[in-house]
């Protein structure tokens, strides 16, 4: 009986095997690859978020960041269990006015650097949650064609470089602006360690000039210091 069986086990999935393939030939359209990138599927309309957020994207994919509405807090790059994001700041000078955030928060520091790099990103979305200005959100583009800007809508603000053009960097501060108050820093730092050195010196200096007193001792009769005294 089990040969039989099997015989007929065979059969049965040698005709069902055969009936997807003719599907195939019968609606060709509806199992064709999709041609990407010239065709493309849509985004889901459905929210697969948390909860009932409205503002919650449809989905996660390509972050993004409102870079002049960022202060410099870093709370995202903390937040990242990756570390796929790297800011640096410098402070900057006193009365200087760089202006404010949309939440009307008056910017303190100078984003000097701003990379998110997409290679290394998990998309766990957990860096927008603590950013107190909301200037950095994941956006339902999915698209990350090599090269092909106009397609991803990249700004000039968002430039490509490195890993297949997939590491992007936000700070819109030139390096010629970096490098300059860098080089304010460092002097400023240098006149410090100037003046420092030269108060070590000075005080080494008044330290071995200076005579220790003599040491007044008073001696007491019959000690028997008055004849080692003579």
């Amino acid at each position: 009986m089990g040969y039989f069986k099997n015989i007929g086990d065979s059969i049965t999935t040698l005709i069902t095997g055969m009936k997807v393939t003719m599907g195939y030939f019968v609606r060709a359209k509806e199992h064709v690859t999709l041609q990407y990138p010239d065709e493309k599927w849509p985004n889901p309309e459905r929210n697969i978020g948390v909860g009932e957020l409205d503002t919650y994207n449809v989905i996660r994919s390509k972050l993004h960041v409102d870079i002049d509405d960022c202060i410099g807090c870093k709370k995202c790059e903390r937040a990242c269990p990756v570390n796929c994001i790297t800011i640096d700041t410098l402070k900057t000078d006193k009365g200087e006015d760089i202006g404010t955030t949309k939440l009307g928060t008056q910017k303190r520091l100078l984003v000097t650097r701003f990379t998110i790099d997409m290679t290394e990103c998990m998309y766990c979305d957990l860096c927008t949650f603590p950013c107190p200005e909301e200037c950095i959100y994941m956006t339902p583009d999915y698209r990350f064609e090599r090269g092909d800007n106009k397609e991803v809508q990249v700004t000039n603000v968002e430039r490509w470089r490195d890993r297949n053009n997939l590491i992007y960097e936000y700070s819109t501060v030139p390096k010629t602006e970096v490098d300059r108050r860098l080089q304010i820093i460092a002097d400023a730092e240098a006149v410090k360690a100037a003046a420092l050195e030269k108060a070590r010196v000075a005080a080494e200096a008044s330290a071995t000039a200076t005579p220790k007193p003599a040491e007044n001792r008073e001696i007491t009769p019959g000690s028997g210091e008055e004849q080692a005294h003579e």
